[in-house]
């Protein structure tokens, strides 16, 4: 038995994350009732912008919260209590010409892909509101795009920080824009989880959505991905690769079903040139022109160098081969399986994505 599948049985890892997680949402619940308490007083006040604050601490804290509908139908109403006081925080109705999903893994670097979008006057991008799983819940579409118009903009209100790492572009257009054209949501982990467990999603995409729709594969470079996924999530190697690969096998079953609409972002190329790869990823979105100015303020942000996590572990050599092979099963990996690049595939973290 190899390393890799020795990986696919249940672990102490994946049980450690279970309870990391557990204790996480614990203390997310815990702050979000504190801050609904907060934002009800506020309310009875009449302190609307103090309201809309707690609201955003919400939503951008509380995971549940963030991905209810019946948050932002909240949010909806409060805006229209308060009159013209939020007038300018209100969405209004235009409708996007193109919808897009993130998928991939998480600690790819998909927050800073979707921020730098979002800062495009013609682009919204939610933080994790997981629109797919409002689209299979039947949910109008229109009232999804609305929802994603309003997590941008909670997540703009209080500032773009976000574990740790601060994505406010500057002098652009976070949590807003002009002429809408693209609307989406980055919750790339969450979608390929969702599509896992209802695999007839991929065929019944084009009847959910009245408008064509792609897909934003963020890669990573998979010995930083998984490193960062084990180191984070408090689980092994192993059980970081076995979840790593489950969604790359995905991955290239949504590239065989939708071949011309899955764009593929490799973050190590982003960093070392992120005005040439925002500007290609926008084109290709249908977003033009592309300002000068908006990519000189996308690239004052974008890391200067990597993180290589994965030169900080130790590999076992069986799991080390089990990723090998499956960097070179799948062409949009292969670049980083050895002998493909000047640097070994086993220096990981091309930067962008959290160490």
């Amino acid at each position: 038995m190899t390393a890799f599948e020795t990986a696919r049985t249940p672990s102490r890892g994946l049980t450690a994350k279970r309870r990391e997680r557990a204790r996480q949402l614990t203390g997310e619940l815990a702050r979000g009732a504190g801050w609904a308490l907060s934002g009800g007083w506020q309310l009875l006040r009449q302190d609307h912008a103090a309201a809309l604050s707690d609201a955003a601490r919400i939503v951008r804290g509380v995971q549940p919260a963030r991905e209810s509908m019946q948050s932002y139908r909240l949010v909806d109403r409060l805006l229209a209590r308060s009159g013209p006081a939020l007038a300018d925080w209100c969405p209004d109705a235009q409708s996007p010409a193109r919808f897009v999903f993130f998928v991939g893994y998480s600690r790819s670097g998909h927050s800073l892909v979707g921020s730098l979008l979002d800062a495009h006057p013609a682009v919204v991008i939610a933080h994790e509101m997981h629109a797919l799983k409002h689209f299979h819940h039947g949910h109008d579409f229109e009232r999804v795009v609305r929802a994603i118009k309003l997590n941008a903009m909670l997540f703009d209100y209080l500032g773009r920080e976000y574990t740790g790492y601060d994505y406010q572009v500057p002098n652009q257009y976070q949590g807003r824009y002009e002429q809408l054209t693209v609307a989406g949501d980055k919750k790339g982990n969450g979608t390929l989880r969702l599509l896992r467990r209802h695999p007839e999603l991929i065929d019944r995409l084009d009847s959910l959505l009245p408008v064509p729709f792609e897909f934003i594969h963020v890669i990573r470079n998979p010995w930083d991905n998984i490193a960062t996924r084990a180191r984070r999530t408090h689980t092994s190697l192993d059980a970081a690769a076995r979840g790593y690969f489950a969604n790359t096998d995905l991955m290239a079953q949504l590239k065989a079903r939708y071949p011309d609409r899955v764009r593929d972002v490799y973050l190590d190329d982003l960093i070392a040139d992120p005005r040439r790869e925002l500007r290609a990823l926008l084109e290709a979105l249908g977003c033009t022109p592309v300002s000068d100015r908006y990519l000189d303020d996308c690239a004052s942000i974008v890391f200067q160098k990597p993180s290589r996590t994965g030169d900080q572990v130790s590999w076992p050599p069986e799991l080390a081969d089990e990723v090998e092979g499956y960097l070179s099963r799948h062409d949009f990996l292969r670049r980083f399986a050895a002998g493909e690049q000047t640097s070994t595939s086993r220096q990981p973290g091309r930067a962008g994505a959290e160490p």
